[in-house]
């Protein structure tokens, strides 16, 4: 037997080490200012290991409204859909509670959902021809998507008879739960019966379920003329409701159907109602789901995510906000593309959806007795991408649909989402060879950006590139070359632009990582002499802690003999990002002469971040993270002196040593003497090993010739 780290070691030496050539850093400033980011892959999303699940939208209430008829359902299904259309592939599907039949205070064309019970005086019926509409655009949907379709159930309110109110739209005081005590296992009967026939009758597949929507709100009030909505306490009711599902489902042999939640309307309240939830609910939870129309907790949502080893989703949000100066058309659709950017990269989330696609409805008839809203103002905010036009059988498409695809159409499920910087979001299909790069330019003037994929192992030539604007819907713009392993890019002003790159191997794992002990590190002092901010921090395998340094400040570690320097990774300080731009890493293999191994130009997202590319040398014994003197003369410090701030530093290599003896044992084919006794002194210096490894090696003073022999063929033929 050999261990794992021995094995690591050696074998990479004896089968050939991929040491990266030097160089590759970033350019100097040009006199653009060009934005820099580095892509690598590497540098992924954290949540579900950076796997991206999907694009998607409710289908309440527009496929309500459009579900009667097979025409307009049929055109959703493709436009939002279709490998021709937006290429969603998730559909939040919408349990309707039903109303008391006696009400008639939903005034919108589009919410009043049926519920699928009968409640007479006490007894309760099922009829399944309820919901037509809404089930009708979800089996087109299902077609259009394919294999990558998911499907999840949520709900807004439980059926009217369980409810405090006898109202579906909420409690007559918004601020307290409308469930009745007695009926939280009646609900989740309720949702999971619902749940069965849809995968048993119907075969639509349920990937998930949600028993709540927003509901530490005060926005459900009974006889509203909105939408049905239900208030759940955070702590107990919500728990309670998440447990009581989890049974119901798993009575009817729903166990792989995901319980997820809360769906709080805020990113900070989604914080503060998980950590509210029980032990036996928090256990129950296999994805955190959230909306984000408030807060902003991104960063402390997805580390708690993490921290409880859940899944999380962006589950609903759109609005009326534009973005630009004078944008016109486009001013909606670079506000949808910078919440997209902003959420994915903050949330770290594996997928992100829409509230609902369709919100506005021309018709001379209406629905219900109701009236539609009729079109958008195209030049200003509206919620929705699209507009359905029933006097016409048409589904008006808007630029907010189009700056949607530039994201949806080639982000696709499947590929590994990777930490990117400025207002651009970057994906990797790493079985095709492909990365692509999706960027937001809101500004009146041209924007510069220069893509760094020093990262990967081999990089393509060229990039095709897409673009939406003013004057553009998806418009192929033809190929630009890549400079070596740099995209340099001009973003059209008011325009979301997205890069296909061909040809573009790298690795998301890496090996040799450094073990830093407390004893191998020394630095300047923290601020205020702060025993938990200390230079330790930074090297403590925690990204929450942090190295507090200030001006001049730098953290060093000693490897005790050189090595060959694979990769560096760092993280910031969250919150004080703004504080890596400029700072170095320094390598030296005496202590006394030290080269600038790569300095950080780009502000980073919190989290990982991993160099594998140096300037002039990846051989050090001694490597320092420092900051430079004086004020910050970068774009983004506005501090009046560099604080050397980082949470987490990472280092990857292999020491020369191993590198030497391993091609020794391996080098001619001949078995010496000489090497085995340098080997077997390296292993017993160098590698903790079990007691019986280690006793086998020094049982005594000599050399034990076939032992040996059985090891190096061990390495070699590993």
């Amino acid at each position: 037997m050999i261990g794992k780290k021995l094995l690591g070691i050696v074998t990479s030496a004896l089968l050939g080490m991929t040491i990266l050539p030097a160089g590759g850093a970033a350019s100097p400033v040009k006199a653009n200012a060009a934005t820099d980011v580095v892509i690598s892959p590497e540098n992924k999303y954290e949540i579900n290991n950076g796997v991206f699940q999907g694009w998607g939208t409710s289908l309440c209430w527009w496929a309500n409204r459009v579900g009667y008829s097979d025409s307009l359902a049929q055109k959703s299904a493709d436009l939002f859909y279709g490998e021709n259309g937006l290429r969603m592939n998730i559909a939040r599907f919408n349990i309707g509670g039903g109303d008391d039949p006696s009400h008639h205070h939903i005034t919108r064309t589009d919410s009043n959902m049926p519920g699928y019970t009968v409640y007479n005086n006490g007894n309760v019926s099922y009829n399944w021809n309820a919901d037509y509409n809404q089930r009708n655009v979800l089996r087109k949907v299902c077609q259009a998507a394919g294999d990558d379709m998911i499907v999840e159930m949520f709900s807004n309110s439980p059926p009217y008879y369980m409810t405090n109110s006898g109202c579906s739209t909420g409690n007559k005081d918004a601020g307290k739960n409308n469930l009745r005590d007695d009926q939280y296992t009646a609900f989740a009967e309720y949702l999971a019966e619902v749940s069965y026939h849809y995968e048993h009758d119907w075969g639509i597949k349920v990937q998930s379920i949600d028993p709540m929507n927003e509901p530490y709100t005060n926005f459900w009030g009974a006889y509203s003329a909105k939408q049905e909505g239900c208030h759940f306490d955070i702590g107990n009711s919500e728990s309670k409701i998440l447990v009581e599902l989890k049974k119901s489902l798993d009575k009817r042999g729903l166990n792989d159907v995901i319980v997820c939640g809360t769906d709080e309307t805020s990113i900070d309240t989604q914080i503060s109602a998980f950590n509210s939830l029980s032990s036996e609910a928090k256990s129950i939870l296999g994805r955190i789901d959230t909306h984000t129309y408030g807060g902003s907790r991104r960063s402390d949502l997805k580390s708690t995510a993490l921290a409880n080893g859940k899944n999380l989703w962006m589950s609903e949000v759109d609005g009326a906000g534009t973005s630009g100066t004078n944008a016109g058309e486009m001013g909606a659709a670079l506000w949808l593309a910078e919440r997209m950017v902003t959420d994915c990269n903050g949330l770290n989330c594996s997928a992100w959806i829409l509230w609902q696609v369709i919100d506005n409805h021309i018709s001379s008839v209406g629905m219900n007795g109701n009236k539609d809203k009729g079109m958008v103002n195209t030049n200003g905010g509206f919620w929705g991408l699209a507009v359905a036009d029933h006097d016409k059988d048409n589904i008006i498409l808007t630029k907010k649909y189009y700056a949607f695809g530039q994201f949806s159409r080639y982000i696709r499920p499947g590929m590994t989402m990777l930490k990117s910087s400025g207002n651009t979001i970057a994906a990797y299909d790493q079985k095709n060879g492909r990365v692509v790069i999706t960027a937001v330019n809101s500004g009146s003037s041209a924007s510069d950006y220069s893509f760094d994929l020093s990262g990967f192992d081999e990089v393509g030539t060229s990039a095709e590139v897409i673009r939406t604007s003013n004057s553009e819907s998806w418009k192929d713009l033809g190929m630009t070359a890549l400079s070596g392993d740099k995209l340099n890019v001009s973003l059209a002003p008011q325009s979301v632009t997205t890069f296909i790159i061909d040809g573009m191997k790298g690795s998301a794992t890496l090996e040799n990582k450094i073990d830093i002990t407390s004893s191998m590190l020394n630095g300047s002092d923290s601020w205020k002499s702060d025993s938990n901010t200390t230079f330790h921090k930074a090297f403590d395998g925690s990204t929450s802690s942090f190295f507090d340094g200030v001006g001049d400040g730098y953290v060093q570690a000693d490897l005790g003999e050189v090595y060959e320097i694979s990769a560096v990774g760092y993280c910031p300080r969250s919150g004080y990002e703004y504080r890596l731009p400029d700072g170095m890493f320094l390598f030296s293999e005496d202590g006394t002469n030290w080269s600038t191994a790569y300095t950080i130009t780009d502000k980073p997202s919190f989290g990982m971040h991993y160099v594998k590319r140096f300037n002039e040398t990846n051989k050090a014994r001694y490597i320092r993270y420092a900051v430079p003197q004086g004020a910050p003369t970068n774009q983004y410090n506005q501090d009046s002196v560099y604080c050397c701030n980082i949470a987490e530093i990472e280092l990857y290599g292999t020491p020369l040593s191993a590198q030497k003896i391993a091609g020794d044992v391996n080098g001619d084919g001949e078995l010496n003497i000489a090497d085995l006794v340098a080997l077997r002194n390296f292993l017993l210096k160098n590698i903790p090993l079990p007691n019986g490894e280690a006793a086998d090696l020094c049982a005594d003073s000599k050399i034990n010739v076939f032992d040996m022999i059985a090891l190096k063929r061990l390495i070699i033929n590993k």
